[in-house]
């Protein structure tokens, strides 16, 4: 007798046990980690350790049971007749969830590295709107996982085609199309050539609080370091000692965006299948996803001088969700080429048309208000050195110099880098100096259009626009109120056009 796959509740696999026990522990060391290190450096008595280990086998037998109960009362299944997939959890109380097939935004396999050294990997649903993950089931083997994101994929949508016991659903891998993959020296690329502030963040919050802990301690020993700084090096050598340390923090900076590359985007494999875009990366925490085109609601594509130069571009994809959840949303794809990015491209927009392009540009009364606001830290900054007597004037006038010439260059940079782009069926934004980004989507997957025009527009006659879809906002400043007959036209191809927006 044949019979769907997963329709019977069913359990995770049983290694799932030990996954669910050492999770617990590390979650309890974790919270109890101060008291931990004051032990280790108090050096307790022997009956102190004598009840401290009592104590500890006591939890560790607790949290033993409690992984036991848990891992019976979690099931899972399909649930074909009412068209849901349907979970039970819970120790004390339990919860029953269940998802309509058509609520299913995205479904995907991540694994940790515990996971990978118990060959289990994490099943994840979500559903649009939502604020967390709906279900995760965090011990399913890897089979039983293709299986089930091979049978939500296609039954949510079909659900009218049946699959049998044998297990014989089509498997995604067989029809692929194309495959890019990151290599060793493509990660190293992208890491020498990506925005590395991020690490030198990193760093500086390192020092920082290394330095609040030092405070205290160099207050109490307060002459003794002023008998030091006498004996610092001269002007000079000041500076090439800072030069020194600024170059070391860049590199340091690299090196760490650099691992940062390789942690996230280990092994990064990015495969089109007849329906779908397959994406897996991660080497800390491995991440498998399914990308439905129609699940897509907004695409950026993201590059910079050094990686136009070298091939490389970022894309960015973002799905449905909740305002609170949309930077969990976006899915980041690095590294790859014009090429693959073309390709990309094509797949989720299969009905794209050549059409002419009507370009908007912002009004230069966007520029001054910039620059206005980028003036306003000299003006602070005129207030600070008034009032600190270690800085002369002569050097404020050098730094000041050094910042405006920089602020202007950047700003009239990035307000000619400002286009809005209205075409046939898509709406585009892009900008950017060095970061050099396009975002683009769908005219029918709009889901409202905010208009506004502040006191000093109006004169000109110029609005504010904001374009708002489940994947996130699109704003546009200062735009000529000749771009309302497209925003018209906007509004009548989301009325007009019968596809679902997701």
């Amino acid at each position: 007798m044949k019979s769907n796959l997963f329709e019977v509740p069913q359990r995770q696999s049983e290694i799932g046990i030990l996954l669910i026990f050492l999770t617990r522990v590390f979650n309890l060391l974790k919270g109890f980690w101060a008291i931990i290190v004051y032990f280790l450096f108090t050096g307790p008595s022997v009956q102190t350790l004598i009840y401290i280990v009592v104590g500890l086998v006591l939890i560790l037998i607790l949290i033993l049971v409690y992984s036991l109960v848990y891992y019976r009362n979690f099931l899972f299944h399909i649930d074909y007749g009412n068209q849901e997939f349907v979970l039970q959890e819970g120790v004390f109380n339990t919860e029953d969830i269940a998802i309509p097939f058509d609520k299913i935004q995205q479904v995907y396999i991540k694994r940790n590295i515990l996971q990978r050294f118990l060959n289990v990997n994490s099943f994840v649903i979500e559903t649009a709107g939502s604020k967390k993950e709906e279900i995760s089931i965090k011990a399913i083997s890897h089979e039983k996982a293709n299986q089930l994101l091979a049978i939500l994929i296609e039954v949510k949508d079909k659900y009218s085609e049946k699959i049998s016991d044998s297990g014989s659903t089509e498997d995604i891998s067989k029809n692929q199309f194309w495959s890019h993959e990151l290599g060793f020296l493509t990660l190293l690329k992208i890491g020498i050539s990506t925005n590395y502030l991020r690490g030198l963040v990193l760093i500086i919050a390192f020092f920082t609080t290394i330095y609040n802990e030092v405070r205290t301690v160099s207050e109490e020993h307060s002459e003794t370091i002023q008998n030091y700084l006498r004996e610092l090096p001269g002007p000079m050598e000041s500076v090439s000692i800072f030069i020194l340390i600024a170059v070391v923090v860049l590199l340091l900076s690299i090196l760490i965006t650099i691992a940062e590359v390789f942690i996230k985007y280990f092994n990064l494999k990015l495969t089109q299948t007849k329906d779908s875009l397959e994406l897996e990366m991660g080497l800390n925490t491995n991440t498998k996803i399914s990308l439905q085109p129609r699940r897509v609601q907004l695409l950026q594509v993201i590059t910079n001088p050094v990686q136009k130069w070298l091939n490389l571009y970022e894309v960015r994809i973002s799905l449905a969700n909740s305002e609170d959840e949309l930077k969990k949303s976006k899915i980041k794809i690095p590294g790859l080429d014009k090429a693959t990015v073309s390709k990309v491209n094509s797949f989720l927009y299969t009905e794209q048309t050549s059409d002419v392009s009507n370009i908007f540009s912002p009004d230069k009364i966007l520029l001054i208000r910039r620059l206005i606001i980028a003036f306003v830290p000299v003006l602070l900054s005129y207030f600070a050195a008034l009032y600190v007597e270690t800085i002369s004037i002569t050097v404020w006038l050098f730094l000041v110099g050094i910042y405006v010439v920089i602020a202007v260059i950047w700003q009239v940079l990035m307000f000619k880098s400002l286009k809005l782009i209205i075409s046939n069926d898509f709406v585009y934004k892009k900008h950017g100096v060095w970061n050099e980004t396009e975002k683009r989507f769908e005219m029918y997957k709009t889901q409202s259009i905010s208009i506004f025009q502040p006191l000093w527009y109006k004169k000109k006659d110029l609005i504010n626009i904001i374009f708002h879809t489940a994947g996130g906002d699109i704003s546009f400043r200062a735009v000529s109120k000749d771009i309302l007959p497209y925003v018209n036209y906007i509004f009548y191809k989301i009325e007009s056009d019968p596809r679902s927006w997701m």
